[in-house]
């Protein structure tokens, strides 16, 4: 089955995240398949195909670290692409990334080469994958991202970390919630 560690989302964050995919489907033509808006989420780690009994080993891995992670907040307020806008390839929403994210991924990351995973080549950036493209991008997608401008929306706060089963179909991905661990140090300790 395929694999990945999360940060849920809070219902207003994907509110706004929703409206404006919504804005940039109207105002460009590209085939591209978007994320639901009740399937965003802020990606830890993407593991591939893994084993159904190496979720027992991922859940202790992953109430270790969340154990040990202090309280953080994420800004989801702006809009982007990789590799760039003018040859996007994944459209997405996100903002700085902060430290404590940074930390959480790498504990990760340690725990998760322990395992056998060869390690993640790319620095952690926070971010929503709001839509994949299937073709080239839209030239007018650079000028509707700066007319849409910052996301009005509040900083959300993880509490927990997710493992999510993947499994892709014609109507695009389908999650299944495998399970949850919630972040600790809430006070600040």
């Amino acid at each position: 089955m395929r694999a990945f560690f999360c940060l849920p989302l809070e219902s207003n964050v994907k509110a706004a995240v929703g409206r404006a995919a919504e804005r940039l489907r109207r105002e460009t033509r590209m085939s591209a398949s978007w994320v639901e808006p009740a399937n965003y989420h802020v990606t830890l780690r993407f593991l591939g195909e893994i084993e159904p009994a190496l979720t027992v080993d991922l859940e202790r891995l992953a109430s270790q670290v969340a154990s040990s992670a202090p309280a953080f907040s994420l800004q989801v307020d702006s809009l982007g692409a990789f590799p760039s806008l003018e040859r996007a390839r994944v459209l997405w929403a996100g903002g700085e990334t902060p430290d404590a994210f940074s930390r959480l991924v790498e504990a990760l990351e340690r725990g998760l080469a322990d395992l056998g995973f060869p390690r993640e080549p790319k620095p952690p950036l926070a971010h929503v994958t709001i839509a994949r493209l299937k073709g080239a991008a839209d030239p007018r997608l650079a000028r509707v991202v700066a007319a849409i401008g910052r996301l009005e929306v509040e900083p959300c706060d993880p509490r927990s970390i997710v493992l999510m089963q993947s499994d892709l179909g014609p109507r695009g991905a389908q999650y299944t919630l495998l399970f949850t661990v919630p972040l600790g140090r809430r006070d600040g300790a």
